[in-house]
């Protein structure tokens, strides 16, 4: 089932959209974009992440564990190094 909706784009977008896909194909096209968009959501690129954010990330994570061992003692102790660098 299809439904009509309106959205707005930039004009450049709706240009470059016209003249390189034929008339007819458009809205399949525009849907295939969104579909792989809204599809790669949940997947997180770690490159797009300073390495200082993704230890603070890491080091949180410890912090929240029950797990209490000396190696994970240690392993806070030099992430928290690193983070305060």
């Amino acid at each position: 089932m299809r439904k009509q909706q309106l959205y707005t784009l930039h004009i450049d977008t709706i240009k470059k959209l016209n003249l390189n896909i034929m008339r007819g194909n458009r809205s399949q096209f525009v849907e295939s974009a969104i579909l792989a968009k809204l599809n790669n959501l949940d997947q997180v690129n770690i490159d797009e992440y300073e390495t200082r954010k993704l230890i603070a990330i890491v080091y949180n994570r410890l912090c929240n564990q029950l797990d209490d061992t000396p190696l994970c003692g240690i392993m806070r102790s030099v992430l928290l190094e690193w983070i305060n660098q």
